[in-house]
C-alpha cells in the first residue's frame, strides 16, 4: 500500500490536529502523482491522517481527514458540517450572500466555495482539490439548490502547484452577473470579472459597524470596489459619501449598488482615482474613512515594502481628518500579522502628529471561520480608530 512515512518525532503536529505537512518532516514517499491522496504514517508505524501531497512545495501535504476512512465520506462530511454551521447565521431574506467553505477553516484545505443566492463560486487552489473537483460538485449539487456551480481559480497558490488560471462554468447555468443582499441592501455582482470570487464577503461585519458610525457624517471610502461599505453608510444616513477606486468598472457598480438601493447619486461622489494620489490632494475633511486595501504582500519578500505603503496610506489619511473622527483601516496580507500592522499605524500617527485610540479591533466574518488548530488561516485584521 502506497503511504507517507514521517521522520521519527515529526508526528507532533498531526497530532495536534494541524493540518499541513512540511517536506522536512517527511521520511519516505512512494511513487505517486501530483494531488493524490496517500495516508501518512509515524516512523513507529501509527497511523496519523489521510492528506493529498505534491512534490514540490514546501507545505507537501494537507490533511483532508484524521480518520482512517474513504476520503469521499470525509468530503461528505465537511460540506456537510460547513452547511450546519451556516444554517442559522443569517436572515436569508436579508442575506443571500456568504461563505460556505473557508479551505482549512471548514477541514477541506485548498477549496473555497461562495454562495451568491442560487449561485456557488468555487475556488480551487491546489493540485488535491482539483483531483477533487468532480466530487465536490457532486457534493454541491445534491446538498444544495442551486442553478450553477462557477470556478474562479486564479492565484500564485494554484500556480505553484503547475495548475493553470481557471474561470469557466462547472455546472449548471452561471451568469456573468448576480443580484444578491446583503444585511437588506441589494448589490450587483460581477461574477466572472469582479474580484476575488465577486464580492468581499469577508468584510460584512466592518460594513455592519461602518453603518452604525456613518449617521450624519461625510463618508470617504477609499478602494471602495462595488461600494459595499458606501452604500451601508448612506443607508445609515450619512450627510454625504466619496468612494475612491482606480477601476472605471468598479466604479461603474458602486454607482449602478447606489441607484439599487434607490439613493441619490447626488450624495454618494464615486471617483476613479489612484487613492495615494488622492489622499495628497484632497482639500475635503472628512469625519469617517475606510481604508481596506488589496494585499500589499503577497509574498513574504514583500513585507517591508507592504509596511512602507501601509505608513504611507494610513499618514496621508491622519493628515486629512479633523478631530473627533474616525478611521477604519483594513490589510489583508497574510503576511504583515495583526500586531506588525498595528505598529506600522502606530507609526503612521506618529509621522503625522495625531493622538488616535483604538475603539475596536477587526470582527470576524462568522461565516469565515478560522480553525483553532490552524492559526495560519487568519489574514484580515482591521482597526477602528478614534482621532482626537
Amino acid at each position: 500500500m502506497k503511504q507517507v512515512i514521517l521522520k521519527p518525532g515529526r508526528e507532533k503536529a498531526l497530532l495536534q490536529r494541524h493540518p499541513w505537512i512540511y517536506s522536512g518532516a517527511v521520511a519516505s514517499f512512494p511513487q505517486f502523482e501530483n494531488g493524490e491522496v496517500l495516508p501518512v504514517y509515524s516512523a513507529s508505524g501509527e497511523f496519523l491522517a489521510q492528506a493529498y501531497f505534491h512534490t514540490e512545495n514546501t507545505i507537501s501535504g494537507r490533511v483532508l481527514t484524521f480518520q482512517n476512512e474513504p476520503i469521499e465520506e470525509a468530503i461528505d462530511r465537511g460540506i456537510q458540517e460547513a452547511l450546519f454551521l451556516r444554517e442559522k447565521m443569517f436572515d436569508r431574506m436579508l442575506t443571500n450572500c456568504y461563505r460556505l467553505i473557508n479551505a482549512e477553516g471548514d477541514h477541506l484545505p485548498g477549496l473555497v466555495v461562495d454562495i451568491y443566492d442560487d449561485l456557488a463560486v468555487v475556488q480551487i487552489n491546489t493540485c488535491g482539490m482539483h483531483r477533487l473537483a468532480p466530487l465536490i460538485v457532486e457534493k454541491l449539487v445534491k446538498k444544495l439548490h442551486l442553478r450553477g456551480i462557477f470556478e474562479k481559480s486564479h492565484s500564485s497558490a494554484r500556480r505553484k502547484e503547475g495548475l493553470p488560471d481557471r474561470i469557466a462554468p462547472l455546472w449548471g447555468e452561471c451568469p456573468k452577473e448576480i443580484l444578491v443582499k446583503e444585511n437588506g441592501l441589494s448589490f450587483l455582482v460581477n461574477i466572472e470579472g469582479g474580484q476575488k470570487t465577486g464580492f468581499f464577503l469577508d468584510q460584512r461585519e466592518m460594513r455592519g459597524l461602518v453603518g452604525k458610525l456613518s449617521k450624519n457624517k461625510h463618508v470617504l471610502n477609499c478602494f471602495s470596489y462595488t461600494g459595499g461599505f458606501s452604500i451601508a453608510a448612506l443607508k445609515a444616513g450619512a450627510e454625504s459619501v466619496t468612494s475612491i477606486d482606480s477601476s472605471e468598472q468598479a466604479c461603474t457598480y458602486a454607482k449602478e449598488n447606489t441607484l439599487l438601493n434607490h439613493f441619490d447619486l447626488r450624495s454618494h461622489t464615486v471617483v476613479c482615482s489612484d487613492v495615494f494620489s488622492y489622499l495628497e490632494q484632497a482639500n475635503k475633511r472628512f469625519d469617517l474613512v475606510i481604508l481596506d486595501p488589496p494585499a500589499f504582500a503577497k509574498k513574504r519578500q514583500d513585507v517591508n515594502e507592504a509596511c512602507k505603503g501601509y505608513k504611507e496610506i494610513n499618514r496621508r489619511a491622519f493628515q486629512m481628518m479633523p478631530p473627533d473622527s474616525y478611521l477604519l483601516t483594513s490589510s489583508c496580507s497574510h503576511f504583515i500579522d495583526s500586531n506588525l500592522f498595528q505598529q506600522v499605524i502606530f507609526q503612521a500617527a506618529l509621522e503625522a502628529g495625531r493622538k488616535a485610540a483604538i475603539c475596536s479591533r477587526h470582527i470576524q466574518a462568522t461565516d469565515h471561520p478560522i480553525s483553532l488548530f490552524h492559526p495560519e488561516g487568519s489574514y484580515l485584521k482591521s482597526l477602528l480608530l478614534h482621532l482626537s
